[in-house]
């Protein structure tokens, strides 16, 4: 959480009216998500007056938000030179050192903020993030409780609080908390029917419409809830992104699936798929987690089958290095194709892309077309893709759909995971309890790949040898 941009005042009698005009130019700006034009303000008012600490600050602010943590770091910087004392520019100083993983420096910072204003809301969630980034669960917790006392309706702390819980394990807290989603800014308002909203009351034979509300990878993860949600009497109209809907219709339970944007049948009742585990009450010990809940059709995994054994007796493994990048912590789960590039030398193996997307031609780029098969530009839908998916041995991937995909469709996926990592992926653990195919391989260090992916080699030889002695 930044403190909200600041007007600040000159600190030189050059132009100030000017210095005013750029400052109102670059908030109304950043309000209107204008952050290139915002920037170019500040800096201007900063070529006028250096050491104007509003444009200092904002800077830092925007910079940050756009996850460029070392330039809001030297921003902020330079404006606690002139005023060291500043508790706003301290919390701000904290959350982006946090976003490079220099925790002890961003607690430093933020144990000062509140030292100079103990009921400082910022630094007491800030502080709260830095904790729950190390994975002290409870000082974390504690943190953003006080912070929600101070500040009850804080839509953004409910929210961290929410995945503190869930990856520290307690999914009931996690899930319940989990449903302030929808008041968080980037999540957008929730869809609006005229049907209620489904609380786990038998269905007794009415029609439920369940909603995909996220990216393709939680649509995939969620959907195993459709079974329970039919087993509780009702007929189920799923609606989804349109390249999942031919997929999702090897669900059990029979589910009628809409592609989104196509017309809606009749429906009793509503729930958004992701608030399934709150309302039918999954804790750690009661996911759902079948070895696998969704298929490929047949004859299309087969072909592929066939395609690639024809290629070569090697191990198959897919691969796919880059998640979205509109997702809130894409910079630090996406490992780039780089780091892949130690596991193509590896004898015995035969290696497919399954990266998608602005970042799919980076093993090309890198110089390792003769070594990456790229088939796709076949993947008219994901029933196209899980059927390719089908036919290998193994999946190799960062936290991105292939990786829930994989998992779904019980292929054996090893996952390359940040420092922290995601709730669902929980912590100090190697297997996912979300899928029973999957195995995790961490960062131990902040950024730092290289470890990841050597443990990745060596488990990876292994089972080469295993696979050539079948």
């Amino acid at each position: 959480m930044s403190a909200g941009l600041s007007r600040g005042v000159p600190t030189r009698g050059t132009r100030p009216a000017e210095i005013d005009r750029l400052m109102e130019h670059g908030i109304k700006a950043h309000q209107a998500g204008k952050a290139d034009e915002a920037l170019a303000a500040f800096r201007e008012v900063l070529r006028h007056d250096p050491d104007h600490l509003g444009a200092l600050n904002n800077l830092g602010v925007i910079l940050k938000t756009l996850d460029r943590f070392a330039p809001a770091i030297a921003h902020y910087r330079r404006a606690l030179a002139i005023k060291p004392d500043d508790a706003g520019l301290l919390a701000n100083l904290g959350n982006a050192l946090r976003g490079l993983g220099r925790l002890d420096e961003a607690e430093a910072a933020l144990r000062s903020a509140l030292e100079l204003k103990p009921d400082s809301v910022d630094a007491l969630n800030n502080l709260a993030l830095v904790h729950k980034a190390a994975g002290r669960w409870p000082e974390a917790i504690e943190g953003l409780s006080a912070v929600l006392r101070l500040r009850p309706e804080s839509a953004e702390s409910h929210f961290d609080r929410a995945l503190t819980y869930l990856q520290s394990g307690d999914l009931a807290r996690g899930f319940a908390e989990y449903e302030w989603r929808w008041r968080v800014k980037e999540s957008g308002a929730p869809r609006s029917f005229a049907k209620p909203r489904w609380a786990g009351e038998p269905l007794a034979g009415q029609t439920i419409l369940l909603y995909a509300e996220q990216g393709f990878g939680d649509t995939i993860q969620f959907a195993r809830y459709v079974p329970l949600v039919v087993a509780r009497g009702g007929k189920v109209i799923l609606e989804c992104q349109p390249p999942l809907a031919p997929l999702l219709a090897s669900l059990e339970g029979n589910p009628t699936v809409v592609a989104r944007g196509a017309p809606l049948p009749a429906f009793d009742v509503e729930a958004p798929l992701l608030s399934l585990p709150y309302i039918l009450g999954t804790t750690l010990e009661s996911i759902p987690a079948a070895t696998r809940y969704l298929a490929a059709p047949s004859g299309r995994a087969d072909a592929y089958r066939a395609r690639l054994g024809a290629l070569s007796p090697s191990l198959k493994v897919g691969i796919a290095w880059a998640g979205k990048p509109s997702h809130r912590n894409d910079h630090n789960r996406s490992a780039g194709f780089a780091p892949f590039v130690e596991l193509l030398g590896i004898p015995g193996t035969r290696w497919f892309s399954l990266q998608v997307g602005a970042r799919a031609d980076e093993f090309v780029s890198q110089g390792c077309a003769a070594l990456v098969d790229d088939l796709t530009a076949e993947f008219a839908d994901f029933s196209v893709s899980a059927a390719f998916i089908e036919s290998l041995d193994l999946v190799i991937t960062v936290d991105s759909a292939p990786a829930h995909l994989a998992g779904a469709l019980g292929v054996p996926v090893w996952v390359a995971l940040p420092f922290g990592g995601e709730w669902r992926y929980l912590h100090d653990r190697d297997d996912c309890p979300w899928y029973p195919s999957m195995r995790l391989f961490r960062q131990e260090s902040f950024g730092d790949w290289s470890p990841v992916f050597r443990r990745l080699a060596d488990t990876l030889a292994d089972l080469v040898k295993a696979h050539a002695a079948r």
